[in-house]
């Protein structure tokens, strides 16, 4: 059986706009196994617009 969970989170400005959101997301298998993946994306917004996002993953493996 594979578990997941998932967190998300956004910031956002008082005017309303996304400043930020983060992604991070977990798997685990049965047999002792996970995966971890997570996504940062970031967008600022003032007389010039940016914007920037990355990502990484890792697995590793327990065993007993």
């Amino acid at each position: 059986m594979t578990y997941q969970r998932v967190f998300h989170k956004k910031v956002v400005s008082p005017d309303g706009k996304a400043i930020a959101e983060a992604t991070s997301k977990v798997i685990v298998s049965s047999d002792r196994q996970s995966k971890t993946v997570q996504s940062v994306s970031t967008t600022v917004n003032n007389n010039s617009s940016s914007s920037s996002s990355s990502s990484s993953s890792s697995s590793s493996s327990s065993s007993s």
